[in-house]
């Protein structure tokens, strides 16, 4: 293995794109090519620009070691989450030259290895990052002198860190992602991840920001009592009108001088967790070592780099013993892997055994069926995470931001409502599934034409196979509501009460939509295969009924506590009482009007076996 190899290689994966770029047509090809230069132009004038004008800003401006060590702490953040979003692309589709086609090339294990490491580092945030990287990096020498040329060595441990730990991982995700099924599963759970961890920092803000308000607010009332007071002396005759003015001018320097402080505390409290994380956190490693230079000390910066190469050498090494594993097949993992896969069949079939009470057996094998597809499905299971990712990321606003108060002052008011909201985001985040209940079947639809049963059954079974993990999604929520902001017992048993009826009314909706305006969907994903505009408005116009079932539980509620304001009794019970009041009217109402949409979903039968049948299994 030498340089000719590693040419060779790279000049193979160019050709291969390039011929994939072509088959995607003309068009798509020079929109591609455009894009890659562009690509290359931009890394090469990022360089010249973060050595200019970081050389610039440094020399003119004093930069504290703090702020440079923030500064770092950004680009690795947002070099961090592009790197991410192109490791789950990566993963989303084939590799063009992956390590057992390079097998077949005259080559050791050891350098098809090292050959195929080396090829991957050409990526887009390694192309478009590392120039600019490195540019700041010496005009940071330049600015601070010989001390900081601990930055070359830190960078390039941090780039190896980086990569060899995303190698190491991939390869591992690979052998894991060998059964479609997994693989699908693998990727919505990272993408679930990767959501997650993009709204940390927005909820840490908004903590931030809420404890920025409240010193605000209490700063403004001390502020307001304090003029207050002055006037009241004014006109009382205490004071002359200079001495009010010179008190006046005195508060407002005392505002000017707090505001100055509580700045910056917050800001040295930024630090202070910043530079904790940094010594935690081995991706921190790199900005410490960057302040430590900045402060004549590179000891810090030698050491983290030699930790940073020693665990990226270490992923390499272990990736590559598991690469040698894989492919003489010395391990043992295949037969514990298949008595597993056996032990899970022999518990399906059991499971699609199971009797339902006052349940028909054909509406609990439908439901069976569906609920058995709805797990097994990578792309339902995304469908079933957005009402929890929609919920965790408004519901920590609404905790940590600055509204987050109200639940102090407004002890009794605000949760039961925030209650419906939760139950209102979980089937705003269901609609997807709800209102195509037979897009996922494709060719099984065919099943359900030809079984000799009532299309009420097919309809209650498939609203019954969701019902589960909603229901289960709205008790854990709203636990978890009830034990940070508290509410009254009798509003938490109406919230539970409160799912049934709007569900219902929900899954009658979802009904009508799947009926009118099915859509057939692909396998692997939830984006229609043949998306048409009409459906697509169908879809939208049944979509804008979704808040109609929460409606009766906002009014009901709402007027529990207007009559409670009003009288100033609020120990009924008013709004448990006409929550059970509308699930009994809704469930009667869902059965009548079950019967006359399995009746209609009969007469449509035929066109939405069409309709499915337009993607392939």
């Amino acid at each position: 293995m030498n340089l000719e190899h590693l040419k060779a290689i790279m000049w193979l994966r160019w050709r291969m794109s390039r011929n994939q770029w072509r088959r995607a047509g003309k068009f798509n090809a020079a929109i591609t090519t455009a894009f890659v230069v562009l690509m290359f132009v931009a890394s090469v004038l990022l360089f010249f620009a973060t050595l200019i004008g970081g050389s610039t800003v440094l020399l003119m401006n004093e930069i504290t070691p703090d702020v440079l060590m923030l500064m770092w702490d950004g680009i690795i953040v947002v070099f961090l989450a592009v790197w991410t979003i192109g490791l789950i692309t990566e993963l989303q589709k084939s590799e063009l030259l992956s390590l057992e086609r390079l097998l077949h090339l005259p080559l050791s294990l050891s350098g098809t290895f090292f050959l195929n490491y080396a090829s991957s580092l050409l990526s887009l945030p390694i192309v478009v990052f590392l120039p600019g990287m490195l540019g700041l990096a010496i005009a940071c020498v330049i600015a601070n002198g010989v001390s900081m040329l601990t930055i070359f060595p830190l960078l390039a441990s941090f780039i190896l860190f980086v990569t060899a730990l995303t190698y190491q991982f991939r390869g591992w995700l690979a052998m894991l992602m060998e059964n479609k099924r997994r693989r699908k599963s693998i990727i919505v759970g990272l993408t679930v991840v990767f959501v997650l961890m993009m709204q940390t920092p927005q909820l840490l803000n908004f903590a931030f920001m809420g404890n920025k308000d409240r010193s605000d607010s209490r700063e403004a009332k001390e502020y307001q009592e304090g003029v207050e007071a002055l006037t009241r002396q004014l006109q009382a005759g205490e004071i002359t009108v200079e001495e009010n003015t010179q008190q006046m001018k005195a508060l407002e320097e005392l505002r000017e001088q707090r505001r100055t402080e509580a700045k910056g505390q917050r800001y040295q409290t930024v630090v202070d967790y910043v530079l904790l994380g940094n010594k935690v956190v081995p991706l921190g490693w790199f900005p410490y070592g960057v302040r430590a230079a900045a402060m004549g000390n590179a000891v810090p910066g030698l050491l983290a780099s030699a930790a940073m190469f020693g665990v990226g050498g270490l992923s390499l090494r272990r990736s590559y013993a598991a690469t040698l594993r894989f492919y003489t097949g010395t391990g043992s993992a295949p037969k514990r892997k298949a008595a597993k896969t056996i032990a899970i069949t022999r518990h399906a079939a059991n499971s699609l055994e199971q009797r339902f009470p006052f349940l028909s057996e054909h509406t609990t094998a439908v439901a069976l069926a569906s609920f058995r597809s709805l797990l097994r499905a990578p792309e339902s299971k995304m469908a079933l995470m957005v009402p929890v990712i929609l919920v965790f990321v408004f519901g920590g606003m609404m905790i940590l931001g600055p509204g987050h108060s109200l639940r102090r002052e407004d002890i009794g008011v605000v949760p039961p409502f925030l209650g419906i909201g939760i139950i209102g985001v979980i089937l705003f985040g269901l609609a997807q599934l709800m209102f195509n209940v037979f897009g996922s079947d494709r060719g099984a639809f065919r099943a359900y034409v030809l079984l000799p049963v009532s299309r009420r059954d097919v309809l209650l079974g498939k609203n019954l196979a969701v019902a589960p993990i909603a229901g289960c999604i709205c008790v854990v929520l709203t636990v978890v509501l009830q034990v940070v902001m508290g509410m009254r017992v009798t509003h938490l048993l109406a919230t539970f009460v409160q799912f049934v009826p709007s569900y219902l009314m929900f899954c009658l909706i979802g009904n009508v939509s799947s009926i009118v305006a099915p859509l057939a969907v692909a396998s692997g994903s939830l984006k229609p295969a043949h998306p048409k505009i009409s459906t697509m408005l169908y879809q939208m116009f049944f979509f804008m009924f979704t808040p109609i079932v929460v409606l009766p539980a906002v009014v009901t509620l709402g007027i529990e506590t207007a009559l409670a304001h009003m009288t100033r009794v609020s120990w009924l019970p008013i709004y448990l009482v006409c929550s059970l009041m509308e699930a009994g009217v809704v469930v009667w109402m869902y059965g009548k009007l079950l019967k006359l949409q399995g009746d209609w979903l009969q007469k449509r039968e035929s066109r939405i076996i069409e309709i499915l049948a337009e993607v392939p299994e």
